[in-house]
């Protein structure tokens, strides 16, 4: 899998490179359905992801919210990444930064919850 895509990326990116200098909005484009594909590829491969959630489920019978908050917390970490590096590679960085603001304010108050929580045990333990 990580051949098929280290493999695709580098072509892309070396079509980029020749095509930057006589079309760069061509290129832009290029790149970005390069890594579109390149993410596609990825999410065909990775069918053994569900099984490990699964798994991952079963190990927090009792604690239920805090493994969906550790998968919510997952996924805002991964789709984040993938805007920020599509941004990124369009030339958009402060898009990027506001990508990965609103990823930390999502993560927070994903968060927040279990914070209240571990502060209240801490605070029934002192007091």
């Amino acid at each position: 899998m990580i051949v098929r895509i280290t493999a695709l990326c580098v072509a892309v990116a070396m079509i980029c490179a020749a095509l930057r200098l006589q079309r760069p909005e061509l290129a832009t484009a290029l790149s970005l359905a390069g890594g579109l594909a390149a993410v596609l590829l990825l999410l065909t491969e990775a069918g053994g992801l569900t099984e490990w959630v699964a798994a991952f489920q079963a190990l927090m019978p009792r604690d239920r919210d805090i493994a969906a908050i550790v998968l919510k917390g997952a996924g805002i970490a991964v789709l984040s990444e993938m805007g920020e590096q599509l941004c990124a590679d369009a030339g958009e960085r402060a898009l990027a930064g506001r990508i990965a603001l609103a990823a930390r304010v999502a993560m927070l108050g994903l968060c927040a919850p279990l914070i209240g929580e571990l502060t209240g045990l801490i605070g029934g333990a002192l007091g």
